[in-house]
């Protein structure tokens, strides 16, 4: 005999390359995989690396040297790319525009009471 068994709480296990970043970009794709259209969103923030600077006399003491101008890229930092069938995708921008709503909501309503 079967029982039936109640789930009351689901429980969330982080996955070995889970990651926990700061993202300020994104990039969007629609893509057929397998015969099936998903979408695919790779998460960013663009980022400055300085390369090199010059180590140049110092102006007031031409016996000690001082760090110059230094060259630097800039680049974007790809952290994460996520591939999301259209029904799991349609229900991510739902909800996030609901919670956009409710932060909109709040930070308009912290604004009225000050």
């Amino acid at each position: 005999m079967s029982d039936n068994l109640t789930l009351q709480e689901l429980i969330h296990r982080r996955s070995s390359v889970f990651i926990d970043e700061y993202v300020d970009r994104y990039t969007p794709m629609a893509i057929s995989w397998n015969d099936e259209e998903r979408i695919h969103i790779t998460f960013g923030r663009d980022s400055l690396e300085v390369t090199s600077e010059s180590i140049i006399p110092d102006p007031e003491n031409p016996e000690k040297a001082i760090m110059g101008s230094g060259r630097s890229r800039a680049y974007r930092n790809d952290v994460a790319a996520l591939t999301i069938p259209l029904d799991v995708a349609e229900n991510l921008a739902n909800s996030l525009l609901r919670m956009v709503g409710f932060a909109r909501d709040r930070k308009a309503k912290e604004s009225s009471e000050n």
